[in-house]
């Protein structure tokens, strides 16, 4: 392998695959980058045997070949270099690195031996634009559960929805079992995944950086058992979980008897000061639906208490009730819109959060006792 890249490819094709790599892998492999220099292009490779990504960067070739080294090394290496161009050749069991007068011998495997997971051969894709994919995974991925133990909560359910208008739209659906996010988009295509399928957390999260455009038109194929997400240059494929996701339709409430409307910003201000009152333990802190206004308040019995009132629109009777505070932040912090609904129903009742302008997301957090 003998090729000449730009600094600036090479180091956004290596930063890509920090996050898939393994760190302290039992297969030394999965730590590795694997390099293919062939036709007009350097393709690299990474994986962890359960997702993997594979991109192509233009270069100049002038002796085709593969090779295999540690992903994190070459990282460090690419960021030290001045040079904007790079040379990467293989001699003897090293990959020779040179740019200006700087020059790196790194390590290798036998890049024969590369764990490359199998091809996905889909079934059925669709199609969806980047920006609004990227948009959905932030709006979603605060709920999934950090508990991998819970079977069915810890990865991300995919399904196929409509619109008032009857217009099909991909809807991504994430809990926790105390909170519970989905969000929707317009698609083309066939929806062709498994009902009990899930997408792990790792891979709403790779994505998310891999999506860098949003106008970008990225395809999503189904196979057996596993995803394929292909969009400019990049193709990246996931092992999907198996796990029965539950009836969310069942926690969201059809019916409401209490709304309130508020500003985003004067909303997230006044939980970010509350919360420091906020117990340690649970997060708890105390809402009051009063006409004209939201008051949130928190007690700490080793620290004090805090009290702040915002102004508000609200219809039905006065109610008061408790929430973690982190559920409504994590919401806050994922959207964007001037205003936000609340509607619910008793104290004990869930609450849903809505963005008053958009009908494409909602929000769902359970309430808890202060009693």
């Amino acid at each position: 392998m003998d090729l000449h890249i730009t600094r600036d490819q090479l180091t956004v094709g290596l930063a890509r695959v920090q996050g898939i790599v393994e760190k302290r892998a039992t297969h030394p492999q999965l730590e590795h980058a694997f390099l293919q220099a062939q036709g007009n292009q350097l393709r690299i490779v990474a994986t962890d045997s359960t997702i993997q990504l594979t991109a192509d960067y233009e270069a100049r070739v002038d002796a085709e070949g593969i090779a295999s080294t540690s992903a994190a090394v070459f990282f460090q290496v690419l960021k030290s270099l001045a040079a904007p161009v790079v040379r990467l050749r293989t001699v003897g069991n090293k990959i020779k690195v040179t740019a200006g007068s700087a020059e790196f011998n790194l390590n290798t495997l036998p890049a024969e031996d590369f764990p490359h997971m199998p091809k996905v051969t889909s079934k059925a894709s669709l199609s969806v634009s980047g920006g609004a994919f990227k948009r959905m995974i932030e709006e979603t991925a605060f709920c999934i559960s950090k508990d991998d133990n819970r079977y069915g909560l810890n990865g991300a359910h995919l399904e196929e929805t409509h619109g008032a208008s009857g217009d099909p739209r991909l809807r991504l659906v994430t809990t926790d079992g105390s909170r519970l996010a989905w969000s929707e988009t317009p698609f083309e295509g066939v929806f062709a995944m498994g009902a009990r399928m899930l997408l792990p957390r790792k891979v709403l999260q790779e994505m998310k950086k891999l999506i860098e455009k949003d106008d970008d038109v990225w395809q999503v194929g189904f196979g057996d058992r596993a995803a394929i997400f292909t969009g400019p240059g990049l193709s990246f494929q996931s092992r999907l979980m198996d796990g029965d996701f539950p009836d969310y339709r069942q926690v969201v409430p059809a019916a409401f008897r209490r709304r309130l409307e508020v500003e985003r910003d004067a909303f997230s201000a006044a939980l970010r000061r509350t919360s420091i009152m906020a117990s340690d333990r649970n997060r708890s802190v105390r809402f009051s639906f009063e006409p004209g206004r939201l008051v949130v308040s928190a007690q700490n019995l080793d620290a004090g208490d805090a009290r702040e009132e915002i102004p508000a629109e609200l219809s039905g009777e006065p109610i008061q009730t408790g929430f973690n505070v982190a559920y409504f932040q994590d919401v806050l912090g994922a959207t964007r819109s001037d205003r936000v609904r609340l509607e619910l129903s008793e104290p004990l009742d869930p609450c849903i959060l809505r963005l008053p302008d958009r009908d494409d997301c909602l929000f769902v957090v359970m309430p808890m006792r202060l009693d």
